[in-house]
């Protein structure tokens, strides 16, 4: 016999199940929503290891040679771009179209269509060379030369100074103002200073007592007009530092008394950080040891030249702004081995960037026109074992952060990530 329940009894019964659907609900999208943030951390966590795209020599896309290879750099899973940012815009690096509005940093980077876009783009961090367009004096067609965009050889006149705060707090305020609430993290500072303080590049000379001076006024300006634009703008979650980049230490290490960047410039400026083109530490040596030796030696040379200071993340503040290997004079698997000892030696020492030169290849050897081969994927589109390298690289420190979360429901610091790093299969290829 089949027992009728009561209206009231089955209301209740569905009450009690609707209970349970909202609460397993709230607990699907509590998990979803946790998931997305822990996500959304790992997708901005600074994996360290990352490349650049500075004036290549090929391209294989109806996109802009910028465009294309931040593409590829994104594509290859990394969240870091460095690229440069001056007049030459459309005459060195990129080939962009010339814009007779743009005529600051400002407006390059509002007005400028690719610019623009990659500063859009889903990066988290950026590298970018900067140079103001206050400082240039236009070459005449097809020479280039490199004291064209900066005022301090041989001193530096007051009316280039002060254009130039007022460009770049100009331009610190914009980035501030327009990135405010992305997470964003800009870092702006120029290409290799012991070029720009001796540059006639013959490092065997004495420095020029006005130049050095000029440009310590030069560095001096730029940190404070970013400062000064932090302090004034109102901006959440956005940040912007100053760094100054070296390249002239073996220099120092062999003769204290020589004068260079890091223990003129950099010791007196205190700038946020420090970027070194590494070249001198890395690639005249054989051997994984020496190499390793040596980079650090470098580092605590340039780490012991910094102060203490105030609001700033906590970690070291010099990392390897360039290092590579030219396929010219080294195979794909040699090319490859290199870079993953530098990779490693760096991420053992501390640096918070590891910066690969470069996506594709930038120089060309003059007599035999030949590819140099600083690259990730040549110029055949072909991606170098180095390329496959930064991609697995990629993979499992996402793997090894999401593992990380679901133990202990935090992401790990930076310190214990890059100690867990040099361990990764990618970093540690059988040979």
């Amino acid at each position: 016999m089949i027992k009728l329940v009561s209206f009231k009894t089955l209301l209740k019964g569905v009450g009690v199940l609707l209970f349970l659907i909202v609460i397993k609900s709230m607990v699907f999208f509590k998990d979803r929503n946790q998931k997305n943030d822990w996500s959304s951390e790992i997708k901005s966590y600074n994996y360290a290891i990352g490349t650049q795209t500075v004036g290549s020599k090929y391209k294989f896309t109806d996109k802009s040679m910028l465009v294309e290879t931040a593409l590829e750099i994104k594509k290859m899973g990394s969240n870091l771009l460095k690229f440069s940012m001056h007049p030459r815009y459309c005459t060195e690096n990129y080939g962009l179209p010339k814009n007779d509005k743009i005529k600051s940093l400002t407006q390059l980077a509002s007005l400028e269509p690719s610019v623009k876009t990659v500063l859009d783009m889903d990066f988290k961090f950026y590298h970018i060379w900067t140079y103001g367009f206050s400082q240039y004096t236009p070459e005449l067609p097809g020479e280039k030369d490199d004291t064209a965009q900066i005022k301090f050889i041989n001193g530096y006149p007051k009316s280039y100074q002060d254009a130039l705060y007022k460009e770049l707090f100009e331009f610190t305020s914009y980035l501030l103002k327009t990135y405010s609430g992305t997470g964003k993290v800009f870092y702006l500072g120029n290409w290799e200073g012991d070029w720009h303080l001796r540059p006639d590049y013959d490092r065997t000379k004495p420095v020029n007592p006005k130049t050095l001076e000029g440009m310590l006024q030069w560095a001096k300006i730029r940190q404070k007009a970013i400062d000064d634009a932090k302090k004034e703008i109102a901006h959440n979650n956005v940040e912007v530092y100053n760094y100054i980049e070296v390249n002239l230490v073996n220099k120092a290490l062999k003769d204290p008394t020589a004068k260079v960047v890091a223990n003129t410039i950099v010791k007196k400026v205190n700038p946020d950080y420090v970027s070194y083109s590494s070249y001198d530490a890395t690639n005249p040596y054989k051997t994984e040891e020496s190499l390793k030796k040596n980079l650090q030696k470098s580092l605590d040379y340039l780490e012991a030249q910094l102060s203490p200071k105030e609001g700033l993340p906590k970690g070291k503040r010099v990392w390897i702004g360039e290092y590579g290997n030219p396929s010219i004079n080294y195979s794909d698997k040699v090319q490859n081995l290199r870079s993953i000892w530098t990779i490693k030696a760096s991420l053992e020492w501390g640096t918070p960037f590891v910066l690969y030169w470069e996506m594709y290849n930038n120089e060309i050897e003059q007599k035999t026109g030949e590819q140099v081969g600083y690259w990730l994927i040549d110029d055949k589109g072909k991606k170098q074992p180095i390329w496959y390298t930064h991609n697995s690289f990629y993979n499992e420190s996402k793997d090894f952060l999401e593992n990380y979360f679901q133990k202990t429901g935090e992401l790990p610091s930076f310190d214990v990530f890059r100690k867990e790093a040099i361990h990764f299969k990618s970093l540690n290829p059988k040979i």
